[in-house]
């Protein structure tokens, strides 16, 4: 008779904290946004990701620049 393989408690605990580590970014992302969002009611602020990429595309026009 095969024995019957059992997950032990911290099993499903150790899975749920390595999957909201994995997520964390995204969902601390969808915060910003929606925050924004209702503070502004009328157009949402660009987030920290948006900003950082205006800032790149800006020192990239730059060095093609000069």
């Amino acid at each position: 008779m095969a024995k019957k393989i059992t997950r032990q408690p911290f099993e499903d605990l150790e899975q749920q904290a390595y999957h909201a580590y994995r997520e964390w970014h995204i969902w601390l992302m969808l915060c910003e946004r929606e925050l924004s969002a209702r503070l502004s009611k009328t157009k949402p602020a660009p987030s920290r990701a948006d900003k950082l990429k205006a800032r790149a595309k800006a020192s990239q026009e730059k060095q093609d620049n000069g």
